[in-house]
């Protein structure tokens, strides 16, 4: 489970952003809240992430705190 990316921001956009990890660039959904807190291409940044696999698709999201991501899993568990 991909759980923290650290590393250089490679685009920036409304959604989503990718996270230059290594030579391996990540691409992950935000919130409005977590692109007030990313920083500009070429500088550092670090995310915190969660993984979604479905049987048709990868699904990377990433959060600016803990916080944001808990909530995010709490909502994910709603029935």
């Amino acid at each position: 489970m991909i759980s923290l990316l650290r590393g250089e921001v490679a685009a920036r956009r409304t959604d989503p952003v990718v996270v230059l990890c290594g030579n391996v660039g990540y691409r992950a959904a935000i919130s409005a809240e977590t692109l007030r807190q990313v920083p500009a291409v070429g500088e550092e940044v670090s995310l915190h992430a969660h993984l979604i696999v479905r049987d048709d698709a990868l699904a990377l999201f990433g959060f600016h705190s803990e916080q944001e991501r808990d909530l995010f899993l709490m909502l994910l568990s709603v029935q």
